[in-house]
């Protein structure tokens, strides 16, 4: 338990997993998108899919790149975006339901896995850094 409030194990499971999201992003053949994920995109679509890659990336290289010097602003803004992340995912199948969106069971099943994973990275990060800060304050 004690290594899931450890901020430095935390942001570097965040930099593995929004790797891994990143990979997967930047990889898939733009003619497999709608099938592994049941998105139907225009060719802007495909685009944003690899720039949303690219992102992703970017926050896995961040997390990684602070693990053994956490800054605690960078630290929290990782750990809003796997909330916000988390909350755009249910609320966008919700609202988007009769439109399609995630409609397929890849999708389905991605997304059923996507909310809690990123809600308890989001508390994981929320409580490694408040035990950051406590020891620091202790220090």
């Amino acid at each position: 338990m004690k290594r899931l409030t450890n901020l430095t194990f935390v942001l570097t499971l965040v930099a593995i997993v929004e790797a891994i999201y990143a990979l997967i992003a930047i990889l898939t053949p733009p003619d497999m998108v709608e099938s592994l994920t049941g998105w139907v995109f225009s060719a802007d679509g495909q685009w944003i899919t690899k720039l949303l890659g690219v992102a992703l990336a970017s926050q896995a290289w961040v997390a990684w790149t602070i693990r053994k010097k956490p800054h605690i602003g960078v630290a929290w803004g990782l750990a809003f975006y796997q909330f916000a992340s988390a909350t755009v995912d249910w609320v966008m199948w919700l609202l988007l339901a009769d439109q399609g969106i995630f409609s397929n069971t890849t999708a389905q099943i991605g997304v059923l896995l996507a909310v809690p994973s990123h809600y308890l990275l989001g508390i994981l990060m929320v409580i490694a850094i408040r035990t950051y800060n406590r020891q620091a304050q202790a220090h």
